[in-house]
């Protein structure tokens, strides 16, 4: 597995990585996993002995937010020698066709090669300027994967194939409606809305920071929860009005062992995300966990939840009709209640990182069998 990002950075790649590989180890398969040097501010993360580090991640803005590619003098040598030098069956790339490791380890690689796609986006600069170099490494791909049809439509507006979809999964016995909530959060009469994401313009924050004032109005025992850390908490913080002030509870980041507490502390999910999303990890989790969602109307998201089933759907960027939506199921226990076992019995069916993995291996088989190296 190649991937620029792994942790202890944060998102939707990074747990894609780690537990796909998990999984297929599980299954008897031996998996490495290529990725950079992130820095451990976000949570502490003893590598296994099968992740092997090059370079440092730097970060750099990508698709309206940050994300770290690996840079080092001697990259180049270095993924030469790790991927020649190891024979291995399979080479799986995650993330973009982009710097630095997926676009290395493609370049080197002899192997049946594999990529899954995640990133949702309506035009790419670095793709056209690119492209005539990106096609010959796009036809590398033996296997490309899309985790939803809206990743799927990203890459095929500059790189038509037959893609896979595979969708991302969820552990479902991490996230689950047993895990302990954190004591002192629960049981003092609050609702707990939680927001789970990196400190980035497109995951929205600043939209329910706008609207906490009236749900706060109309449902006065209502505070909000922040997951997560980045550059803009500053920014964030001015829309918070002084009335609401002692409502809202920043955490900071948290390790992957904390993270479904928060969810089993909270009464629900607000995801206000602007965009460029492509499925709706957090959402996983929050239907895992047994909690309605409230989240905006944007493709990805539709990709993984029915409103008015596992939660509600709000026109994205709008303070108000974030605010009425979340106001309704604070009002409704028993339809929080519905859509919270909804999404559980939906995350266990369908995203389970088991079926998951399951796909994926059987792609691999199939596609080795259609090279000729089963």
């Amino acid at each position: 597995m190649a991937s620029d990002t792994y942790y202890p950075h944060v998102g939707g790649i990074a747990e894609h990585v780690h537990h796909l590989s998990l999984e297929l180890r599980k299954r008897g398969h031996q998996v490495d996993i290529l990725t950079s040097n992130h820095a451990r501010n976000t949570f502490n993360f003893e590598d296994p002995p099968y992740v092997i580090r090059v370079g440092r991640g730097i970060k750099i803005p990508i698709n309206k937010s940050m994300a770290p590619i690996a840079f080092s003098p001697f990259i180049n040598l270095k993924v030469r020698n790790i991927v020649r030098g190891r024979n291995y069956d399979i080479v799986h790339t995650h993330g973009s066709l982009a710097p630095t490791l997926p676009i290395l380890a493609l370049n080197y690689s002899s192997s049946v090669n594999f990529a899954t796609f995640h990133a949702a986006h309506s035009e790419s600069i670095g793709y056209e300027l690119f492209k005539p170099y990106l096609h010959k490494l796009f036809k590398k791909i033996d296997g490309p994967i899309a985790v939803s049809e809206v990743a799927r439509d990203t890459m095929m507006r500059h790189f038509s194939g037959n893609y896979r979809i595979i969708p991302n999964g969820v552990d479902i016995n991490r996230f689950n409606p047993e895990v302990p909530p954190f004591p002192d959060l629960r049981g003092d009469g609050f609702f707990n809305l939680l927001f789970v994401g990196r400190f980035d313009p497109r995951k929205g924050l600043r939209f329910l920071l706008k609207a906490l004032p009236r749900i706060v109005r109309e449902v006065r025992n209502t505070r909000l929860i922040v997951v997560g850390s980045g550059p803009l908490k500053k920014y964030y913080q001015q829309f918070i009005k002084s009335e609401i002030k002692d409502r809202v509870i920043f955490t900071g980041p948290v390790s992957p062992e904390e993270l479904p507490r928060y969810y089993a502390t909270c009464d629900m999910l607000v995801s206000p995300a602007t965009g460029a999303e492509s499925f709706g990890i957090i959402l996983l989790e929050a239907m895992a966990s047994a909690k309605p969602v409230v989240a905006s109307d944007i493709p990805g998201y539709r990709q993984v939840m029915e409103n008015g089933r596992e939660g509600l759907f709000v026109r994205p960027e709008d303070p108000e009709a974030l605010a009425r939506a979340v106001i309704e199921l604070l009002r409704h226990p028993e339809a929080m209640k519905r859509m919270g076992d909804a999404g559980r019995e939906k995350a266990v069916s369908f995203y389970s990182w088991d079926k998951i993995a399951k796909e994926v291996e059987s792609y691999y088989f199939e596609v080795l069998e259609r090279n000729g190296r089963p």
